[in-house]
């Protein structure tokens, strides 16, 4: 049976430069991949700790045989963080929309939530 090794999760963005502004510049992601390489990119992927999230851009979609990405939001990206409060303000300087105020969940977090430049959600959080 075969195994898995790693997993990624791929974001579409009709803007790619723009969302990777945003994700490398922004939030300081660190880029691991792009494709091409030079010019215009098609897929970047980011490092964050042992995962990766990916933006792909609908040229990246169409390359392999696939429609164009579809609105709304059936997922959102979760990012450990070791101070919302400070990365929130931060983000709010930076101009970036920001949906939800760190608070303190049921769960024991200090939560925030943020969008990205095509509207994703990305909630971003520490251990209290």
């Amino acid at each position: 049976m075969a195994q898995f090794i790693s997993a990624v999760a791929t974001i579409y963005s009709r803007d790619i430069g723009r969302a990777a502004q945003f994700y490398g510049t922004v939030l300081g992601l660190v880029e691991s991949y792009r494709f091409p390489s030079s010019g215009v990119p098609e897929h970047v992927e980011y490092s964050v700790g042992a995962a990766r999230i990916a933006i792909s851009s609908p040229e990246g979609l169409a390359s392999h045989g696939m429609p164009g990405p579809s609105a709304g939001h059936p997922f959102e990206v979760g990012l450990k963080v070791d101070d919302v409060d400070a990365l929130v303000a931060r983000l709010q300087a930076a101009g970036v929309d920001i949906l939800k105020a760190p608070f303190d969940s049921p769960a024991g977090n200090r939560v925030a939530y943020v969008a990205d430049p095509d509207g994703t959600w990305i909630s971003l959080y520490h251990n209290r």
